[in-house]
């Protein structure tokens, strides 16, 4: 005989195995149609770097250059520095001649022409030029190179005939032996070259105060705030009666 068997508890197990194979079915239809999925990796900003750059801030510091002193550069040395002689016709029959260094006056005195006689070598170019322009103004500028420790020193000439090309010489001075009315203006230069140089001194300290004036009251007139107008209190315009 078989077991008596309840109708409820049937329909139970029949709904429990449906239940089961309706999940099971899903669960495969789930796994069919979504894909397997890659794993995402997540990339980490790090903005500590970034907001520190923008936070520092590079300050430039200016520092204070002094100007060299200017009798270093361009000694006021006879000996070392560049002395320039002048040598013009002036007439048929006198000479002029300037002595100066730098760019300071010059000592100038008038001639005859005997007495200031010209190397050899400068006086034939003059002659030539002459013959060409007889009246043009010739001219013979005579630098004395500053001295290099124990070479001799040097002499370069320029002569030119009004605004024309110069013709230029150059050699050693002991080459271009002067006359002694110019040998006797280049010792009165070399006499006067401390004094010139102390007066050089004045001048740059002169220019560098007036200078450091400017400069300090432009400062003091930029720094200084904008009075207000009579009209206007605390950004509000104020009623005049008149």
């Amino acid at each position: 005989m078989l077991p008596n068997i309840d109708e409820t508890t049937v329909d139970t197990v029949t709904l429990t195995t449906s239940k089961q194979s309706i999940e099971t079915s899903e669960v495969k239809s789930t796994a069919h149609s979504e894909p397997d999925k890659l794993p995402i990796e997540v990339e980490e900003i790090h903005t500590e770097a970034a907001l520190a750059g923008k936070v520092q801030v590079k300050r430039q510091v200016t520092e204070k250059i002094e100007d060299p002193n200017p009798l270093l550069l361009d000694p006021y040395d006879f000996e070392h520095c560049a002395i320039t002689i002048v040598y013009s016709r002036v007439g048929d029959q006198q000479a002029s001649i300037s002595v100066h260094n730098h760019k300071d006056d010059p000592l100038v005195k008038t001639f005859p022409l005997v007495e200031v006689p010209l190397p050899e070598e400068i006086a034939c170019v003059i002659e030539q030029l002459l013959e060409i322009w007889p009246d043009s103004k010739v001219s013979a500028t005579m630098v004395l190179m500053p001295q290099e420790e124990d070479a001799e020193r040097k002499l370069v000439v320029s002569i030119r005939s009004g605004n024309d090309t110069p013709i230029v010489l150059a050699g050693l001075a002991s080459k271009f032996p002067l006359s002694p009315p110019i040998t006797t203006l280049l010792e009165e230069l070399k006499e006067l070259l401390p004094a010139r140089a102390m007066q050089k001194i004045e001048k740059e300290a002169q220019a560098r105060s007036k200078t450091n004036a400017r400069t300090t009251t432009g400062k003091a007139l930029s720094s200084t705030p904008s009075k207000p107008s009579p009209t206007e209190v605390d950004g509000k315009t104020q009623m005049t009666l008149f």
